[in-house]
């Protein structure tokens, strides 16, 4: 949550009515206003999209250093065969 320290900007995002109708509903049920929330999603969401863009270049890192390998279409075929989740071509 921001701080009072922190710079604050405005930014406007239009949303389906039935979006914004749950976004309501969950600010009256929590207590909470509308910013709170929508500051709350927006961390989260940044979080763990800057999680995952870390974890991807850290793992194209070791790949490119032989720190690990990868598996051939072949190996994964194979794997997902062996577990009947392989239809031959198409993973279900």
């Amino acid at each position: 949550m921001a701080t009072g320290a922190e710079t604050m900007t405005t930014i406007s995002v239009r949303v389906p009515e039935k979006l914004r109708d749950r976004y309501d509903a969950l600010a009256r049920a929590t207590d909470r206003n509308r910013q709170y929330h929508a500051l709350e999603a927006l961390r989260r969401y940044l979080d763990d999209e800057a999680w995952q863009i870390e974890l991807i270049t850290e793992r194209l890192r070791q790949i490119d250093t032989g720190e690990i390998g990868y598996a051939s279409s072949e190996r994964v075929a194979a794997v997902l065969n062996k577990y009947g989740v392989y239809d031959g071509g198409r993973a279900e």
